[in-house]
C-alpha cells in the first residue's frame, strides 16, 4: 500500500539555517554542532523538554499518526532527562514560524531535520536551538505505517518505515549530527532494528543514547537497557554509517560462512557437529557500564528466539559501556542431531539471567537463519 503524505500550504519557504563558527563535534561516536567550536557551547535546547506539532493533514489519526508517534516514543526512549512532546495542528506550516512542526512536503530525501539555531558574540557568547521542523518526503514514496517484516524494505517487503526516518530526524531534534563511524541510528535508520520473529521495531540505540547525555546530561530516574540486534556496520556513505546483516563466521574467524536466502532474509549454511561463530551487535542504551553481562546461544525452528528454544551454549561479557557499540562473533558448536537440510535461526538472548532491571526486555534477542548440512 501506498501511502500519500499530503503537503499543507507553507508559511514560509524552509530552509536550514547556518551560523559562522559551528563546527559538527564527534565524542566517542555521537556528534552534535558547537559554537565556535567550543566544547562548552553545544547547540542544544534551552530546557529538557520542548513540543513538536504533528500537522494532521499530512499524517491525519489513525495509523499515520500513530507512526508518527511512535518514532517520537523511540527517540524519548534514552537516559537523558530531554523529552519531546507531541501535539497535533491543522493549517500552514513552514520554517521560520517558530513553531516546532512534522508535517510532509515533496523534497528530495526522504527525510529532512530543518534546524534553525543561533550562534553570536554580543557581549557575551550567545547559542543554541531555536526551531526543528522534521519534513518527510510527500513525492510518491512507499511509505509503511506497519512495523511488520513483512511490510519492511529491508527485510521482506517493499515499503519504507515512517516510523524509523520520524527516529533519525528525532534525533536532529536534540541536536544531534550524522554519524559513519559507527552502527547507528543517525547513519543507516533504515538496517537499526530490534527483529525477533515477525516484528521489526527501531530504536535509538546506544551511540545517540550517549549524545543525548553528551548534550542534556543523565535522568536521574534509574535507566538500564541492554540489546542485541543482527545488524552491524559495514562501512560509510557520505555523512552516513552503512549497515548490513551480521555474519555466522568460521571458527578461526578467518571467512564468512556461505550464503544462503532463507525465508527472503540472508542465512548461512553450517555443518553439524561444527564449530562457527555468530556474530551480533550488542548495546547498553543506558546511562552506566554493566559487567558480566550473561548470554545464551540458542537454536529455534523459527525466527522467534525464546527461552523454550534449544540452548546450545552461552557466558558473560565482561563490560558492556554505554558509548561504544559492540559487534563480535561468539564460538559455538552446532548440534549433531539437527535435521539434515533443515532451516533453523541461531540466536542470542542478552541479560539471559535477567540481574539487570531494564526499561524493556524485548529487545535482548536476536537471530540469524541457518541451512544444516
Amino acid at each position: 500500500m501506498k501511502f500519500n503524505l499530503f503537503n499543507p500550504y507553507l508559511l514560509a519557504a524552509s530552509a536550514i539555517i547556518s551560523a559562522c563558527f559551528i563546527l559538527p563535534k564527534p565524542a566517542q561516536a555521537a556528534s552534535w554542532l558547537e559554537c565556535n567550536g567550543d566544547s562548552g557551547k553545544k547547540l542544544r535546547w534551552s530546557g529538557n523538554s520542548t513540543t513538536a506539532r504533528i500537522n494532521t493533514i499530512s499524517f491525519p489519526p489513525g495509523s499515520l499518526l500513530q507512526s508518527v508517534e511512535r518514532g517520537i516514543n523511540a527517540t524519548n526512549t534514552n537516559p537523558s532527562p530531554f523529552v519531546i512532546n507531541t501535539t497535533t495542528e491543522t493549517g500552514g506550516v513552514g520554517s521560520g514560524n517558530g513553531q516546532n512542526e512534522i508535517y510532509a512536503s515533496s523534497i528530495s530525501p526522504p527525510g529532512v531535520a530543518q534546524m534553525r539555531y543561533h550562534c553570536y558574540w554580543l557581549f557575551g557568547w550567545h547559542y543554541g536551538l531555536d526551531e526543528v521542523d522534521i519534513v518527510l518526503d510527500s513525492s510518491g514514496r512507499s511509505w509503511t505505517t506497519s512495523q511488520n517484516k513483512s511490510s519492511n524494505t529491508v527485510y521482506t517487503g517493499s515499503r519504507l518505515p515512517i516510523d524509523a526516518v520520524i527516529n533519525h530526524e528525532a534525533g536532529h531534534y536534540l541536536g544531534l549530527m550524522h554519524v559513519n563511524w559507527e552502527y547507528n541510528v543517525m547513519g543507516d535508520s533504515w538496517r537499526h532494528h530490534h527483529t525477533n520473529g515477525a516484528t521489526a521495531r527501531t530504536y535509538f540505540g546506544e551511540d545517540a543514547s550517549h549524545g543525548s547525555r553528551v548534550l542534556y546530561g543523565s535522568q536521574n530516574s534509574t535507566f538500564n537497557d541492554v540489546s542485541a540486534s543482527h545488524w552491524r556496520r559495514t562501512g560509510a556513505s557520505g555523512e552516513y554509517s552503512s549497515h548490513g546483516r551480521v555474519r555466522i563466521r568460521n571458527a578461526s574467524n578467518t571467512a564468512t560462512l556461505s550464503g544462503i536466502t532463507i525465508a527472503g532474509e540472508p542465512g548461512y549454511r553450517v555443518n553439524r557437529g561444527s564449530t562457527v561463530r555468530p556474530e551480533f551487535t550488542i548495546e547498553n542504551n543506558g546511562k552506566q557500564t554493566h559487567n558480566n553481562v550473561s548470554y545464551g546461544i540458542y537454536i529455534s525452528t523459527n525466527d522467534y528466539i525464546s527461552y523454550g528454544d534449544t540452548r546450545i551454549g552461552g557466558g558473560s561479557f565482561g563490560s558492556i559501556h554505554p558509548a561504544d557499540v559492540y559487534t563480535t562473533t561468539i564460538p559455538v558448536t552446532i548440534p549433531s542431531n539437527l535435521n539434515p537440510g533443515q532451516n533453523y535461526w541461531l540466536g542470542i538472548i542478552v541479560d539471559e539471567n535477567n540481574t539487570i532491571s531494564e526499561v524493556s526486555g524485548s529487545n535482548n534477542r536476536a537471530y540469524i537463519p541457518i541451512r544444516v548440512d
